[in-house]
């Protein structure tokens, strides 16, 4: 039996990393007394899989864990044990069946809600005109460090889409469609990074990702 969960991660756990998240998840699973299956060979691992990995320091309503258990189990009582076991912060909102849904590693966009604080004599208007000259830019180049090794990549095809959804103050919710997944992926620390250059006041007050999705042929499957 493959199941399919659905995971918070809050305030209180949102500079752990993802290694640390899955530990969590891994012990709480044992504390429930859950039939997980293991991987067969010299170092048996559970047979679990996790969605793209979320940067420290964000909160998410979207993180997914595919666990395959030995033997059919009720869903709302593997939903309600391991909840009993897990540490503040970290929460399953929702355990399905696996079978028949799209992997995992196939994930290649994520929707993402982003508070930033303008500063200084920024506005809404200013800020706006900052998205719009960000995403008009056929090339947004960034440097990554990865196993050591430094790229520069252009992050432009990787963003979908930017909209300001609310406005108070100085502060701005803004509604991010970015690339997530192996084929590309880019967080919202890098675009508010892009973004500084237009308005170096910006600062950060909120990250969370709100879902993940797969698009083949520019059309959006069902949620995973």
């Amino acid at each position: 039996m493959r199941v399919r969960m659905k995971i918070r991660k809050g305030e209180e756990v949102k500079f752990i990393s993802q290694l640390d998240l899955m530990r969590a998840l891994e012990r709480a699973i044992r504390r429930a007394e859950l039939p997980v299956k293991f991987t067969e060979g010299f170092n048996p691992r559970p047979r679990i899989s996790f969605t793209p990995a979320l940067p420290v320091g964000m909160t998410s309503d979207a993180e997914y864990m595919d666990v395959e258990f030995a033997g059919e189990l009720p869903l709302d009582r593997i939903l309600a044990r391991l909840n009993s076991c897990l540490p503040p912060g970290i929460s399953v909102l929702k355990a399905d069946t696996a079978e028949g849904k799209i992997p995992l590693s196939s994930v290649n966009r994520a929707i993402y809600t982003v508070v930033v604080d303008a500063g200084g004599d920024a506005t809404p208007e200013l800020l706006d005109k900052a998205i719009a000259e960000l995403l008009a830019r056929p090339e947004i180049t960034v440097t990554k460090t990865s196993k050591g090794k430094v790229k520069n990549i252009n992050i432009s095809p990787l963003i979908y889409s930017i909209k300001i959804t609310r406005v108070e103050g100085s502060r701005a919710e803004l509604r991010m469609e970015l690339a997530a997944g192996q084929e590309g992926n880019v967080t919202p620390p890098v675009v508010i990074k892009a973004l500084l250059e237009y308005i170096p006041t910006i600062t950060v007050c909120r990250m969370n990702r709100d879902e993940l999705f797969l698009v083949r042929e520019g059309k959006r499957n069902d949620p995973i």
